[in-house]
């Protein structure tokens, strides 16, 4: 069976979608941090190594007030590049997800 029959509603495959990305690009990310970690400051020392395109802004407090929504805007080089950045982000202390 080829591809084309196999895929019948004529898409692209999710991991050759992953390869159309032309670096550099620009990455919007929001990054949810437990709301009593002092994560906003490590945040900001750990971006000042790339080139943010928009600041660092707190944004949503979820309802319970547990946790804090952060977004964020930078321009990555290379797919490698992404996934040290998502890698990294992950490790600041008081993170809990990266989307």
């Amino acid at each position: 069976m080829s591809i084309s029959e196999s895929n019948r509603f004529g898409r692209t495959p999710r991991a050759a979608q992953e390869h159309a990305v032309a670096y550099p690009a620009e990455f919007h990310f929001r990054i949810i941090v437990e709301a009593d970690a002092a994560a906003e400051t490590a945040l900001g020392l750990f971006l000042a190594a790339y080139h943010v395109t928009a600041p660092l802004t707190a944004s949503k407090v979820s309802t319970a007030g547990r946790y804090q929504a952060y977004s964020v805007s930078v321009e990555i080089q290379s797919q490698a590049e992404l996934h040290a950045f998502d890698g990294a982000v992950k490790r600041v202390p008081g993170v809990r997800m990266l989307l």
